[in-house]
């Protein structure tokens, strides 16, 4: 599944399939295009990610 990783406020980051981002929570944001990324669900994280973005249209983890 191609997807767009953006960069929020703090440590927040986002996957979703919409290129442009405008479903992503704003008050999280702002948010910003980092690149293209391919999930293929390898692993147990990258399966929840696809779980949540085709129910949710896109999640949202912190890093560090």
């Amino acid at each position: 599944m191609d997807t767009w990783l953006y960069s929020g406020a703090g440590k927040v980051w986002a996957l979703t399939r919409d290129q442009d981002g405008v479903n992503l929570p704003d008050h999280l944001g702002p948010w910003e295009l980092v690149r293209l990324v391919s999930l293929d669900g390898d692993g147990s994280d990258e399966q929840e990610a696809i779980a949540l973005i085709e129910e949710h249209g896109f999640c949202c983890f912190e890093s560090g």
